[in-house]
């Protein structure tokens, strides 16, 4: 626990010292802008909560990336994966700290789309069961740690992570539903898309905007809770691994 709450506090001193992980905040209000602008020409505001769950899941998304291509190449250069290697701290633990402090930064994306709908739209989201959009919010955060924690130990030992994460952008966005349901895919592609927790997350919280109650909500979100774990403890295996590997033959990837 304690390498944890160590990770989330290295986590903060690297916001305050490189702001540049955060600039995908500045890109949500003109995401949202976008977005809604094309329902008002197609004279479809019924549909503003998808231009307000989008960005949100978009911004959750390229964090969780940006964390999980950029910790291991940054601690590289800047010689602390040698240091971690080197001493008895539980990497994964630190690492966890950190993905759940960016994680839970991505909670801002969703207060900035909501609010550019109702400033510059007066088009007010419609939370129709306010309790199970936080519970989704929460969830999905945890889910998006859990995917981070995954990639990162997947990005740990290739030799330039951060080629890799630029990749996976628009194709988990088709995949995971976020701006237009799945439903509208190829009927051979939809299964992909179940093991895609954005598709979870961006089903229900369009489901809990809706007056009518959210179906299978429990059943919905414990698939959101299980992909999320079981990403989480892939992420942790494979990270431990790694610096048993390390620790074992003086390693660090970058050879």
């Amino acid at each position: 626990m304690n390498e944890c709450c160590a990770g989330a506090r290295i986590q903060l001193r690297l916001f305050r010292r490189n702001p540049g992980h955060l600039l995908v905040f500045t890109t949500i209000p003109f995401f949202s802008a976008i977005f809604l602008s094309s329902l008002n020409a197609a004279d479809r505001s019924d549909l503003a909560p998808y231009a307000v769950i989008a960005p949100t899941l978009m911004a959750l998304w390229l964090v969780s990336l940006d964390l999980a291509g950029s910790v291991i190449d940054d601690d590289r250069e800047e010689g602390m994966l040698e240091l971690f290697t080197a001493s008895p701290a539980n990497l994964s633990l630190m690492l966890t700290g950190r993905v759940l402090v960016v994680s839970a930064a991505g909670l801002l994306a969703f207060a900035e789309a909501a609010l550019t709908a109702r400033v510059f739209f007066s088009i007010p989201l419609p939370t129709a069961h306010p309790w199970h959009v936080l519970t989704t919010l929460l969830t999905t955060v945890l889910a998006t740690a859990g995917t981070a924690t995954v990639m990162a130990g997947a990005f740990v030992t290739a030799r330039s992570a951060k080629r890799f994460a630029n990749a996976l952008g628009y194709p988990f966005y088709v995949l995971g539903g976020v701006l237009v349901p799945v439903t509208f895919l190829p009927v051979w592609i939809k299964p992909v898309s179940w093991f895609i927790y954005l598709y979870w997350s961006a089903g229900l919280l369009r489901s809990s905007t809706e007056p009518a109650p959210v179906q299978d909500f429990g059943p919905r979100l414990g698939a959101l809770c299980l992909l999320g774990g079981v990403s989480f403890g892939l992420g942790i295996l494979v990270v431990n691994r790694f610096m048993h590997r390390a620790r074992a033959q003086g390693i660090t990837g970058t050879e």
